[in-house]
C-alpha cells in the first residue's frame, strides 16, 4: 500500500476482517494458481487472510504490507502454519526477497495506490523477477473503464449489527482527472460511544487495456482477464477486473 494511505489503514486495522472477509472462492482461484513445491507472494497482504487460508491449504506464504498495524494483527493468525509476515513496501520487493515464486498475487484494488504508471510498470518488472521460471501473477484492481463511463460508483454498504459496524464506500470519478476518490466512511460502536472514521484516498485510474500493456512490458505472457474469481466474463457492468498472467517457463 502506498504511503499516503498508511493512516486510514491503520485506524481501520482492527475492523479490517469484518470489513473484508476472505472469500473461499477468491482462496480456490489463487490456489488454483500456485505451484506445489514453490512459495506464495500475497503483495499489500492487509492482515492476512488469504495467506492464511492459502498456507492452510499446504502453501508457504509470504505476505508483505507497508501498514505494521495490519502486519501485527497478521502475525497472530500465523501460528502453526507455514506464513511470514514483513512489514515492506510493494515497490522494490526484488532487492528484499529471494525470489523463485510459484505465484505472485496482488488483491483488494491494492496495485493503483502507486500514483504513476511509471510506478506501476517498475513495480511489475520487479515482481516478474521475483517468479520462478512458469510462475504465475494474480492481479485485481476495480474496473476503471466503467467506473470513467459512469463517472461515480457506489458499493453496497457493509453492515455487521453484531458489531455494530456500517461501512459505506463510493469512487468518485472527475472527467480528465488521472485518479479517482475512494471514499469511506465506517462507523463503529463502541464502549465510549459510536466511532466515525472518514477515509478518502487518490487511487490511479487503469484501464483495462493500460493494465495488460503494462503486464505484457513487464514480461508476462498468457494474459486472462474476468469480471471476477469466479471466472465470469469481464463486462461493462463488472466492478472487479482480475487479471492474470505468468512467467515464462524458460
Amino acid at each position: 500500500m502506498a504511503a499516503p494511505s498508511e493512516g486510514f489503514y491503520e485506524a481501520i486495522s482492527p475492523y479490517y476482517d469484518l470489513i473484508f472477509p476472505v472469500d473461499p472462492g477468491t482462496v480456490e482461484f489463487l490456489a488454483a494458481r500456485g505451484q506445489e513445491g514453490r512459495p506464495c507472494l500475497d503483495v499489500a497482504c492487509g492482515t492476512g487472510g488469504h495467506a492464511v487460508a492459502l498456507a492452510r491449504k499446504g502453501f508457504a506464504v509470504t505476505g508483505v504490507d507497508l501498514d505494521r498495524a495490519m502486519i501485527q494483527k497478521a502475525r497472530g493468525k500465523a501460528a502453526g502454519l507455514p506464513v511470514s509476515f514483513m512489514a515492506l513496501d510493494m515497490e522494490g520487493l526484488e532487492a528484499r526477497l529471494p525470489g523463485g515464486y510459484g505465484l505472485v498475487y496482488c488483491v483488494g484494488n491494492s496495485l493503483v495506490h502507486l500514483d504513476s504508471e511509471e510506478r506501476i510498470a517498475r513495480t511489475l518488472r520487479g515482481w516478474h523477477e521475483l517468479l520462478a521460471p512458469g510462475g504465475a501473477l494474480v492481479v485485481q484492481i476495480i474496473h476503471y473503464d466503467g467506473i470513467q463511463a459512469r463517472g461515480a460508483v457506489g458499493l453496497p454498504t457493509l453492515r455487521d449489527p453484531g458489531h455494530g459496524l456500517e461501512f459505506t464506500r463510493r469512487y468518485d470519478y472527475a472527467p480528465g482527472s488521472p485518479s479517482v476518490e475512494f471514499r469511506t466512511v465506517l462507523t463503529v460502536e463502541e464502549p465510549a460511544g459510536p466511532r466515525r472514521i472518514e477515509g478518502s484516498i487518490p487511487l490511479r485510474i487503469l484501464r483495462r487495456a493500460d493494465l495488460e500493456a503494462l503486464v505484457r512490458q513487464a514480461g508476462f505472457g498468457g494474459l486472462q482477464v474476468f469480471g471476477g474469481f469466479d471466472g465470469s466474463p469481464l463486462t461493462p457492468e463488472s466492478l472487479p477486473l482480475v487479471l492474470t498472467g505468468a512467467r515464462s517457463a524458460r
